[in-house]
């Protein structure tokens, strides 16, 4: 039979977290307000008070409510860090590292065209000062400031876009960036027997031209091609290990 896509299972309490959440986005209960007794949603739901705990536990990961011991579940503000940074962790894996590329490549162009249009003398100054920076903590061989430097300069283009919402993404996700930088370096090492810092200098090198000439096309092409090279890193890497014992 064609036409018809797979029934997917979805397990118990994700049923109930999902419900939760749509009475909670469609407005229910308030910031401040208390969910129900697990008691009360277990008879409600007719489940067992388990899956009720598991789908609450699911919802205060999300940042969507509170747990306090002995008094109840509370819902409170949604923070989008809290949420980020609970994604940051799951993808902080070797195995996602291309999709975190594409992640970046998808945000940081947004946030190149954005900053070549809105940023300031001041601005750029500071992507200068940070680029020579970097450039020295790589002369001296110091690859820890280096990437310290290196997470430093992109995080300065997102705040160069002036735009809150890819700030905030950035910030809240600094973990997870930060060590994705750190493990750019190793395999370009293990790749090319060179730094990916020490070879992404010219590309890093370029976007601070760029930014300086306000030429948002060449600014596009130095970050694509700087990831593109990393992409062939990684894929190169993933060869490697399908094919070793």
């Amino acid at each position: 039979m064609e036409g018809y896509r797979k029934i997917e299972r979805t397990s118990v309490p994700d049923q109930i977290f999902e419900e939760l959440k749509k009475s909670i986005i469609a407005g229910k209960w308030e910031p401040g307000e208390s969910l129900p007794s697990e008691i009360q949603l277990a008879s409600e739901f007719g489940v067992s008070r388990m899956s009720v705990r598991a789908a609450i536990k699911k919802l205060e990961t999300f940042g969507l409510v509170e747990v306090r011991m002995g008094e109840g579940t509370y819902v409170i503000e949604f923070n989008p860090a809290v949420f980020l940074k609970g994604l940051s962790s799951i993808f902080s894996k070797p195995k996602n590292a291309l999709e975190i590329l594409e992640f970046r490549k998808a945000l940081e162009i947004e946030c190149l065209k954005l900053g070549i249009k809105k940023a300031d003398a001041s601005d750029i100054e500071a992507l200068e000062s940070i680029f020579s920076e970097y450039w020295n903590a790589l002369c001296a061989e110091d690859y820890k400031k280096t990437v310290s430097y290196d997470y430093r300069f992109h995080h300065q283009v997102f705040l160069m876009s002036k735009n809150s919402l890819f700030i905030e993404i950035y910030e809240s996700m600094s973990e997870l960036f930060f060590l994705h930088l750190g493990e750019n370096e190793q395999h370009y090492r293990e790749a090319y027997g060179i730094p990916t810092l020490a070879a992404g200098m010219d590309h890093h090198g370029k976007v601070l031209a760029a930014f300086k000439n306000r030429d948002q096309r060449a600014a596009v092409e130095a970050f694509t091609k700087m990831i593109d090279e990393l992409v062939v890193v990684y894929e190169r890497k993933i060869s490697v290990d399908q094919v070793s014992p």
